[in-house]
């Protein structure tokens, strides 16, 4: 038998995200007002479309990969370059269009706006290959200088983490995982020497550590917590930090790319986790990164809380999309799966439905 010949699955088609989901419509009709609600559900049902379009076409195939870590060139020179996949910088790009994390501060509906752009993420999620892990941290960094960032920090770094622009626009990672603790960051072992100088973004130091999992790593800076105080003062003396990825930092986005060591931040090896296999995630040693304070020092738990509420978020939202995901694509199979010889479809089948339901 040919492989053409005999019984063919039947390929499905999914609906559109927004307008076939059980549940968000009606939900975002019962909590928002109803001028917010019919100003943005043209937009969410336009963007259900490029889901199944754009979105989609972007990630599919080998257009996302894995990240490859090159860490020397062919003289032997440490250059650890950190390659990406078209895919994946194409996905980031196509959210910060979307305004994702940029609807949130630009507050248009007021308090309104998070549950705008958390929509466009349930709608987007299950076809984004990970993308809102660093887009959420961004979300994260840009509240921590909103709310401590300097005068600065506010006009220059601000503005670039929320913009719509993607060749204008920064993504930011977190870290604060160290080998000797894990989540206990009591433990933090990188340590913070201050310079004496006066950045333009404040206070600046070096910092000297080991980032055991650090997400984000093709981001352009990161928020930092590292060690102000005594090792006695466990997490009491820890401080928060602005630290870039390349100097000079900012750069324009017409300006030559920097080295990827050029702030003495070393990409020892990527992670090779069981999921997530797109998202950068590597193991970093800092070796007199420059770094520029956030708020005050030994007050890093504090400072760094709002990354962490926000990004908690991200993941609630995201496990709701990506069961979403699920859901559609059970309902849009049982719509041309056959069964009992052919004589009726799965959807009919009333065991099945209640599974579903």
């Amino acid at each position: 038998m040919r492989v053409e010949e005999g019984f063919q699955p039947v390929p499905f088609l999914e609906d559109n995200p927004y307008i076939s989901d059980p549940v968000l419509p009606s939900l975002l009709r019962r909590i928002l007002p109803p001028s917010v609600f019919e100003e943005i559900e043209p937009d969410l049902e336009r963007l259900g479309t490029d889901v199944l379009t754009t979105v989609r076409a972007m990630g599919s195939g080998n257009r996302v990969a894995p990240p490859r870590l090159i860490q020397y060139d062919q003289w032997g020179r440490r250059i650890d370059e950190l390659e990406t996949s078209e895919g994946w910088r194409n996905l980031r790009a196509f959210s910060q269009k979307e305004g994702i994390p940029g609807i949130f501060y630009e507050r248009k509906y007021r308090e309104h706006s998070r549950t705008y752009g958390f929509a466009k993420m349930v709608i987007m999620v299950g076809d984004s290959h990970e993308i809102f892990c660093p887009l959420s941290m961004t979300d994260g960094s840009a509240r921590v200088i909103e709310l401590l960032g300097s005068k600065e920090m506010k006009e220059e770094i601000l503005p670039r983490l929320i913009s719509r622009d993607p060749t204008f626009a920064f993504t930011s990672g977190q870290w604060m995982t160290e080998r000797p603790g894990g989540s206990d960051v009591s433990q933090t072992e990188t340590v913070a020497t201050p310079t004496g100088r006066i950045n333009t973004f404040g206070p600046t130091y070096t910092l000297d550590g080991f980032k055991w999992f650090s997400s984000a790593t093709d981001s352009h800076m990161s928020v930092a917590l590292a060690r102000t105080g005594s090792i006695k003062d466990g997490s009491r003396g820890l401080s928060l930090f602005l630290v870039p990825l390349r100097l000079p930092f900012p750069q324009s986005p017409s300006d030559p790319i920097p080295p990827s060591t050029s702030n003495n931040i070393l990409v020892h090896r990527l992670k090779n986790k069981i999921g997530t296999h797109t998202l950068p995630t590597a193991e970093l040693s800092l070796e007199s990164a420059e770094a520029y304070l956030i708020g005050n020092p030994n007050q890093g738990i504090k400072n760094i809380s709002p990354v962490l509420n926000i990004t908690r978020l991200w993941s609630a939202i995201a496990s709701v999309g990506g069961l979403r995901k699920c859901l559609a694509i059970a309902t849009a199979y049982a719509k041309v799966r056959s069964i009992n010889g052919g004589t009726r479809l799965l959807r009919d089948a009333p065991l099945h439905v209640s599974q579903l339901d």
